[in-house]
Parts: structure tokens; C-alpha cells; sequence
């Protein structure tokens, strides 16, 4: 119980350290945002895993971040719990932010099956299983890699 009270405490503590405003008033992120992944009612969020992201720091310099994590089938296990949802649903992805681009590929035993097609932020499940779903998103600010586990029956 103390352990989750404190990842739930440093969660909110780096989510209002997770951005800042520029001198023009503009909102600057010092990461990537989070991603809610919603399906048939149920969501859940997203695992962040390898990215590169850059900001301003306000006085002219900027700072630049590259972080790198294992891939989507390990990283997935740090998600709380997994979606269950049915064959054919649709699945949105919630920035926040809307990104400039994004690609949803399908993994299983550390590596790529597919790429899976989708459009405004959605697409439908199309196998049953355990999935493992690796999300690329891009930003003005960089790049960032999330990854999710649907119980699709």
C-alpha cells in the first residue's frame, strides 16, 4: 500500500512539473504526454517508454532528453492492468495533445507482427488474445513511444 501511495504521490508531483510557461505564454512540456488508452468504457494508462524530447527553457537555452527503456513487451508489464475489450472494438488514444502523427504496431516475444492502421486517433482491434500494442506519437517537441495490453475477446 505505501509503495502505490508513493508512485500515485510522485506521479502528481511530476505531472505539475511537467510543464511550464514561455515567455509568449505558450504552454512548454518538459516530457511527453500521458496517454489514456479507452476501449468499451474501460481505460487505462498507457506505459511511456523510449523518447526523445526537447524544450525551452525559458532564458534562451533549451534542454534536450533522450531516454531510452526496454521494449514494449516488458515495459508493458508496469501497466496497471489490462483492458478487456471485444474483437472489432474501436480504441482511442487520449494525448491530451494531439499529435502530428501516430503509429500503432502490434508485438509479441520482443518483436514487431504489424503495423495497424489508424485513423483520428482510433483504431479497432482485429485479433483476439493478449495484445500488446506499441504506440508511436510525434510532437513539435520530439518523439515518444507508449506501449498497452488489451484483452481482446
Amino acid at each position: 500500500m505505501k509503495n502505490k501511495l508513493f508512485i500515485l504521490l510522485l506521479a502528481v508531483i511530476l505531472s505539475a512539473c511537467g510543464q511550464q510557461n514561455g515567455e509568449n505564454g505558450e504552454t512548454t512540456f518538459k516530457q511527453p504526454p500521458d496517454l489514456i488508452v479507452i476501449s468499451n468504457g474501460n481505460e487505462v494508462d498507457a506505459v511511456l517508454g523510449t523518447y526523445s524530447w526537447t524544450y525551452d527553457n525559458g532564458d534562451g537555452s533549451f534542454t534536450g532528453i533522450e531516454a531510452d527503456s526496454f521494449g514494449p513487451t516488458e515495459i508493458v508489464k508496469h501497466q496497471s492492468n489490462p483492458i478487456k475489450t471485444k474483437l472489432g472494438s474501436e480504441v482511442v488514444l487520449d494525448f491530451g495533445r494531439i499529435p502530428n502523427e501516430i503509429r500503432v504496431r502490434i508485438w509479441d516475444n520482443n518483436e514487431v507482427l504489424r503495423e495497424v492502421e489508424v485513423e483520428d486517433n482510433t483504431f479497432t482491434t482485429d485479433e483476439q488474445g493478449t495484445i500488446v500494442y506499441e504506440v508511436y506519437a510525434t510532437w513539435e517537441q520530439g518523439s515518444a513511444h507508449y506501449s498497452v495490453e488489451l484483452n481482446v475477446e
